[in-house]
């Protein structure tokens, strides 16, 4: 009987010890802190939206008769942003002589309508 005594006395901190080890070993989890909701959904775009916005704001440059901006509807432009990701870089940030159109100036919710636009164009022939 005082053998398992004993043996409980040593074993139980033993494995409360090891069970502290853990996350050394198999590493930290990152857990969320916020609720549910806080995580960002993906946004879907509507190109009827876009094509509204691209007139208001694009299409001063970006139309063929303004000859300023880089054509939007070219094979060339569409093998060039063939990623989305590239397309929210290059209006997030802007080129030369194009602004940024940063989060204050076009929400994420207009940014993709203006991206689904853009990809609704056919390639000029």
């Amino acid at each position: 009987m005082r053998f398992y005594v004993i043996s409980l006395l040593v074993l139980l901190p033993a494995l409360m010890l090891l069970s502290l080890l853990k996350p050394f070993v198999v590493g930290f989890v990152e857990k969320p802190i916020g609720s549910e909701a806080a995580v960002a959904q993906p946004v879907i775009g509507d190109a009827m939206r876009g094509e509204a916005l691209f007139l208001s704001k694009c299409a001063g440059c970006h139309l063929p008769e303004a000859r300023f901006g880089p054509h939007l509807n070219t094979a060339d432009f569409q093998a060039r942003y063939a990623e989305d990701a590239d397309l929210v870089f290059a209006i997030r940030s802007g080129r030369e002589p194009m602004p940024a159109f940063t989060r204050e100036r076009l929400s994420d919710q207009k940014l993709a309508d203006l991206i689904a636009y853009l990809r609704s164009l056919s390639p000029e022939k």
